[in-house]
């Protein structure tokens, strides 16, 4: 067994060192019995001496164990007082503290010899552990131990006071109070304003309502100019919007200066631009030749890709109104090709548009064999322009196109892909 010098508490386990209280170090306290001699000369001579002994407190019932955390008093307070408000209320964890000795004996007795201190009964078995002790307040004494920290039971969740359901009859009473007022209004309303609205409309159906005039479509005013005299409105052609050629364009005008024969007699002004990388034929529109104009798109040294030529036709009459004479041009040109080019054959042949023109057109495709690129594909496209003057030469558009041109896979790119698109788009009627 060990002793606090202390604070005076006994510890069973002799293993434990220091006390759990105030952290003094315990001492080891003989288990017999001992006897406390006291000096005569620092009593009272009038006292009675008595006999002074010291009976050992019996072991706790229950095993103490010094390592858990436990609730003590603040150091300076009296062992063995009653417990105060941060005490716990019921049974002890620390064993009771040694109890002081008896008052000394009277003088003149002698103090009898205390008996042997009885062995100490055994420990009886470990109950089982208290329950926990409700939770302790957070203020406790300066210098005391915190007090341990007791796991809380969660709280239960309230259930929710039920919602008291409130009665519909006022709702339904201030509603039909309302629709009894609407009611009341409109029968007001209809006695009052009835008769007034019933006669304004027998009075409205009495009277005859005047019947819409009728109106008469303005005729449009077509004003026309010296040059449209003799004209109808069909043979007169709406103005080409503007051409903004790129950079790299040439302008061809025609010309009658060096004219002559066939050239000079159905002679047409007109112009159109192309990339000035193509050729221009020199004797194109010169005495004795057969085209106004004639420009090509050559691979070197002397292979065509695409050519472009401006021809004359005797067509008078609009495109709509002479079928028969456009077919019969066209089936002319084609006999034509056909000695020039072997293989040769008509694709398509029917009315076109070229911008603002109306045209008529045939394609074919042919062949132009053992040349040094080899056998090369031949295709042509022909478009034959009214004239749009009221006079009574026409132009004819020729182009053809072979497979040394890379951006051209069938007939039908014909003035489609390639360059040939932009002396197309740029050709004009008039003089510049």
């Amino acid at each position: 067994m060990k002793r606090c010098p202390k604070c005076n508490r006994t510890y069973t386990t002799n293993t434990q060192k220091f006390c759990t209280h105030d952290g003094g170090i315990l001492d080891a306290v003989d288990m017999g019995q001992e006897t406390i001699r006291i000096d005569s000369s620092q009593l009272d001579d009038d006292a009675p001496t008595k006999v002074i002994s010291r009976e050992l407190v019996s072991e706790t019932t229950a095993e103490f164990d010094p390592f858990k955390t436990v609730v003590s008093r603040a150091e300076g307070t009296v062992s063995g007082g009653p417990p105060d408000t941060q005490d716990l209320p019921s049974t002890t964890l620390y064993p009771p503290a040694a109890q002081p000795p008896p008052p000394p004996a009277e003088s003149g007795q002698v103090a009898p010899a205390s008996p042997p201190a009885a062995a100490p009964p055994p420990p009886p078995p470990a109950a089982a552990p208290p329950p926990l002790p409700p939770p302790l307040p957070t203020q406790r004494l300066v210098g005391s131990a915190p007090p341990p920290a007791f796991a809380q039971a969660p709280a239960q969740p309230t259930a929710p006071s039920p919602v008291k359901k409130r009665s519909k009859l006022p709702l339904v009473l201030g509603i039909l109070v309302v629709l009894l007022v609407l009611g009341a209004g409109l029968g007001v309303a209809a006695y009052l304003f009835g008769p007034k609205i019933i006669s304004a409309l027998q009075s409205r159906r009495s009277t005859p309502e005047p019947s819409p005039l009728p109106t008469k479509e303005p005729t449009p005013n077509i004003e026309t100019t010296p040059d449209d005299v003799g004209k109808t409105n069909k043979d007169v052609v709406p103005e080409p919007p503007p051409y903004s050629p790129p950079a790299d364009a040439v302008e061809f005008v025609n010309s009658s200066r060096n004219l002559d024969g066939q050239l000079a007699e159905h002679y047409v002004d007109f112009s159109f631009y192309y990339p000035n990388r193509w050729q221009k034929d020199p004797a194109a529109g010169t005495p004795g030749a057969r085209n106004f104009a004639q420009v090509e798109r050559r691979l070197p040294p002397d292979f065509t890709q695409e050519n472009f030529a401006v021809a004359w036709n005797s067509s008078a009459a609009p495109v709509a109104e002479n079928r028969a004479l456009f077919h019969t041009l066209a089936e002319n040109l084609g006999a034509q090709f056909q000695k020039k080019f072997p293989g040769y054959r008509k694709v398509s042949e029917g009315e076109t548009k070229l911008g603002v023109y109306d045209g008529y057109e045939f394609r074919f495709e042919s062949m132009s064999p053992n040349t040094a690129k080899g056998d090369l594909k031949v295709w042509g496209r022909v478009i034959f322009l009214a004239p749009v003057d009221g006079g009574k030469n026409g132009v004819t558009l020729l182009m053809l196109a072979t497979s040394l041109a890379p951006e051209l896979k069938s007939v039908d790119d014909v003035g489609i892909k390639g360059e040939l698109p932009m002396m197309l788009t740029s050709f004009r009627f008039g003089k510049k």
